[in-house]
């Protein structure tokens, strides 16, 4: 009994991260409450026998701790001598001589409590890592199902808010993309991501899992192959009718990668049936997604010059990244900074929060040791 619900350790935490966890803002307690259970997942793992890890799972678990230490180094107080003379740090100057205060000593970061909360945010991610590594393979393939699971589940979930128009009360959060699907998410770009993932793993459970179905006979497993296929063509729908362009990006590498881990060596006569009713999934909701009045907009982003357009926010993000690389403004400080460089003449009551490109904002706030983490 204590090996089963070990193994369902996993699948329980990322169940609870993925409905409690849809939004960094609008629920602060039970992102704390994620957080201290993944402290305490942590520890228990630690105080048993020590991990058999290879290096795949080494290097990834170095990245996380490498952003763990830029974090940290960036809270560390220095002198005025050293971070007066960082780039970027003219307008904290400015503001000590208007108020005619001597420069006292501060952190590399300009908004330390936001860094704390983005060292806080990790704790998850490494919690989930670790378990992972920990769990023999009936707590990966459960873990897995879960996944897809609840993927479907929040884009089931969205259709229904879609329904119920703007003033759905299924949205779980105040601050919201509404009038699309989100979910158990805050942002309908997250829920597009977790489509993308789960993906593969259909893919991978739909070869290995129900004591490899895939090796009997095709006419015995139609069935099977067919409710993977509508769950995965029932997902894939949801992707498109999120409305998110990167989500839209990201699903033919996802879609591609799928077809990769379905074409084992005794699968192929089942692939050309799974094929064909991924095509006629395919078929039926590009259909709906430009007819149904419901999903109105399809890939509809703001690429003009507006104050919440991509290419603005980019454009204010590339300015930023000059000013303040190649040290960086602290972890989780773009939403501080970013408004010295944004139109204030364009002001409305959206407000950006993200450069909506990790790769800039990871520039914008971490610099060159972001740079080298990237990389």
């Amino acid at each position: 009994m204590t090996a089963r619900l070990r193994e369902a350790v996993p699948s329980c935490y990322l169940a609870l991260c993925l409905v409690l966890g849809g939004s960094s803002s609008g629920g602060v307690l039970a992102n704390a409450a994620l957080q201290v259970f993944g402290l305490l997942i942590i520890v228990f793992v630690a105080l048993r026998k020590p991990l058999r890890i290879v290096q795949a799972e080494r290097q990834l678990l170095l990245l996380g701790a490498g952003v763990v230490v830029i974090g940290l180094v960036q809270l560390v107080p220095v002198p005025p001598s050293i971070w007066a003379h960082l780039p970027g740090r003219s307008a904290t100057i400015n503001g000590f001589a208007l108020l005619n205060a001597p420069l006292p000593w501060l952190p590399i970061s300009l908004w330390p409590a936001a860094t704390l909360s983005q060292l806080a945010a990790m704790v998850p991610p490494f919690a989930m890592a670790i378990i992972i590594f920990a769990g023999g393979s009936q707590s990966l393939r459960l873990f897995a199902w879960t996944l897809v699971a609840l993927a479907a589940a929040s884009f089931l979930l969205g259709f229904a808010q879609l329904a119920g128009g703007r003033e759905s009360p299924l949205y779980f959060y105040l601050v919201t993309n509404r009038e699309q699907l989100v979910g158990f998410f805050a942002n309908s770009n997250h829920l597009a991501t977790l489509g993308v993932v789960s993906l593969p793993l259909l893919a991978a459970l739909t070869v290995n899992d129900g004591g490899d179905f895939t090796r009997r006979p095709l006419a015995g497993n139609i069935g099977k192959w067919a409710a993977m296929a509508c769950l995965a063509g029932f997902i894939m729908l949801g992707v498109v009718a999120d409305r998110s362009i990167a989500g839209l990006l990201l699903l033919v590498p996802s879609v591609i990668g799928s077809f990769v881990l379905l074409r084992v060596e005794n699968a192929r006569i089942a692939l050309p049936v799974v094929a064909g009713l991924l095509a006629v999934s395919a078929a039926i909701f590009v259909v709906i997604a430009f007819q149904s009045p419901l999903l109105n907009g399809l890939g509809s982003t703001d690429l003009g010059t507006g104050a919440t357009s991509r290419t603005e926010i980019f454009a204010h993000s590339y300015l930023a990244i000059i000013d303040f690389f190649p040290i960086g403004s602290g972890l989780g400080s773009f939403l501080l900074v970013y408004p010295s460089y944004a139109d204030n003449a364009a002001a409305s009551e959206f407000y950006v929060n993200h450069a909506h490109n990790d790769y800039l904002e990871v520039l914008l706030e971490t610099g060159l040791a972001g740079l080298c983490l990237v990389a």
